[in-house]
């Protein structure tokens, strides 16, 4: 359901390949043959409409890897006896809805503002980087701003609250093993991704 609200949101309001070949023709650096650019096109248009599918594994894949990490939680606290993995997985699964919420406003905004492509693709809704100016900033914080945002502050409320619902644990001890883990997670993810971004950059 939520790959499915993303890409018709995205399908009605946003128009990526406009902003695309507008970057691409405003740049004057760029020499790119007119029968390149539209190959291009024509696999972005092909791409496009698998987007949906790649939509639902990516979800998928994100669901069960945050499964996995909060079972790691529970057995480091000794708490995963008869904890099932598919539990996790519908804690996980719920909890999601912060961050499509965050992917449909950024959809609407990208759809209604005068973004070009570079800027959408970095934009990310009432976070840290949306309020500073993108020249003074060092590629390699895009991520971390990112991150620091209103919407990831809900998921973790919502990612202790379905924890503590679904195995009927006290909000304290639902924190505790939620938050502790999956920010444990988060902050190796981040240092992964800014050490990619500082490898190919």
């Amino acid at each position: 359901m939520y790959a499915v609200g993303l890409f018709l949101l995205s399908y009605l309001v946003l128009d990526i390949e406009g902003m695309l070949v507008s970057e691409l023709t405003s740049n004057k650096e760029l020499d790119i043959p007119d029968n390149v650019l539209l190959d291009a096109m024509d696999d972005m248009r092909y791409w496009n409409r698998f987007s949906a599918l790649f939509t639902f594994l990516i979800l998928t894949v994100k669901c069960f890897l945050i499964a996995l990490v909060l079972y790691a939680g529970l057995f480091f606290a000794n708490l995963h006896h008869g904890v099932k993995l598919g539990t996790l997985f519908k804690v996980a699964a719920y909890s999601e809805i912060a961050f499509v919420l965050a992917g449909m406003i950024k959809i609407w905004i990208g759809g209604v503002s005068g973004f070009t492509y570079s800027e959408f693709s970095i934009y990310y809704p009432l976070s840290l980087l949306s309020v500073q100016e993108l020249e003074a900033i060092n590629p390699i914080f895009y991520y971390p701003l990112q991150v620091a945002n209103l919407f990831e502050v809900f998921y973790w409320f919502l990612l202790v609250f379905f924890l503590s619902h679904e195995l009927d644990f006290s909000i304290s001890k639902a924190a505790k093993i939620g938050l502790g883990s999956y920010g444990i997670s988060l902050m190796f993810w981040m240092v992964l991704v800014m050490f990619l971004t500082l490898n190919f950059t």
